[in-house]
């Protein structure tokens, strides 16, 4: 497995330890089998949708609390759902992928901002299950946030030489995955569980 050492380093700055490495986006889908894992299409003769089952799983430091959170395991779960960021049908995809799954009360959420990622040039992003609540709590300033942000930094990904080939989540984006609400605008929810990522 080859390394986007660009994007470890991107992800080591806003403090994320290797074992939190967590890829959310990919520019292609050669980034994805190149950077992430083995993949194989949902819905034959498409690659709106896939399933990827990453090449490896970084050991957990169990000194840091967030590996003792309950459902901590779909961060780097081996099966996964990716779609391309204008593909709408991805609820049907997740539902496919994981027939054995009860959604119909959860939400099949991008855990990258699809508004965000078309700014960044990223084609694939990962999608799981949260609440309602969660995503709600998600979309009302977090992302709106995270929206305003990137779009003032456009030009900067316009540059591609200097961008990686995929991305990493963020604490916030694992907050999301984890199902806790992320909070209004000064993101309590985040706040709150920011010990999950400092050894104890």
């Amino acid at each position: 497995m080859a390394e986007d050492v660009l994007a470890k380093e991107f992800a080591a700055r806003y403090g994320m330890t290797p074992d939190l490495h967590i890829p959310i986006a990919a520019r292609t889908i050669d980034a994805i089998s190149t950077y992430i894992g083995t993949f194989s299409r949902i819905f034959p003769n498409s690659d709106n949708a896939l399933m990827v089952t990453p090449y490896s799983i970084p050991l957990p430091n169990k000194k840091l609390p967030i590996w003792k959170v309950k459902g901590v395991e779909i961060l780097h779960s081996h099966r996964q759902v990716w779609v391309r960021v204008n593909y709408t049908n991805y609820r049907k995809a997740y539902a496919h992928a994981f027939p054995e799954e009860e959604i119909n009360d959860l939400v099949v959420d991008h855990v990258m901002n699809r508004r965000v990622a078309r700014l960044k040039g990223y084609e694939y992003l990962r999608v799981t299950l949260i609440s309602r609540a969660a995503n709600s709590s998600s979309g009302n300033f977090t992302e709106k946030y995270g929206f305003a942000y990137h779009k003032s930094q456009h030009s900067k990904y316009l540059d591609i030489e200097k961008q990686p080939s995929i991305q990493y989540c963020d604490k916030a984006d694992i907050v999301k995955m984890l199902n806790i609400n992320t909070g209004g605008k000064i993101q309590e929810g985040i706040n709150e569980v920011l010990y999950y990522f400092y050894e104890q």
